[in-house]
């Protein structure tokens, strides 16, 4: 009994994302002072918290991979939880996907601006697209 309870606790830790292991900052303006600091641009993450089909594809093919792991020091990481519909996250979340959902990945400048096209419909060939366009702009 002890040994399964063991392997379910296991298997549950390797399970955390890749995107939880990260150090995520949750607040624009911090991101954005050190943005101006670091000279780096910021991937926005927007999030509402539920596990969803999209999220779980995001997760495989975005925070998992490789390309992600080597761009993660180019950039500032910022982690908009839109699930309170009255929190200012959901204003930044529109701003910066052009979506109203979650989830969405963005790449913004030190001025909010949003660098590339956002990343919202979540399929492997697009979170593909999306990849080497961030690896060719950092």
């Amino acid at each position: 009994m002890k040994k399964i309870i063991f392997i379910l606790l296991l298997a549950f830790t390797f399970q955390i994302s890749a995107q939880e292991q990260s150090n995520w900052i949750t607040d624009n303006k911090v991101a954005l002072e050190l943005s101006k600091t670091q000279n780096k641009p910021i991937l926005a993450f927007v999030t509402n918290n539920q596990k969803t089909e999209g999220l779980s594809v995001l997760n495989k093919e975005f925070f998992a991979s490789k390309v992600y792991r080597s761009i993660e020091q180019k950039v500032i990481l910022l982690k908009l939880d839109i699930s309170n519909v009255q929190s200012y996250n959901v204003r930044l979340g529109i701003h910066y996907t052009k979506q109203t959902s979650a989830p969405g990945l963005a790449l913004i400048d030190k001025y909010g601006n949003t660098i590339l096209e956002p990343l919202v419909d979540m399929t492997p060939e697009n979170i593909t697209a999306f990849l080497t366009l961030l690896n060719a702009n950092l």
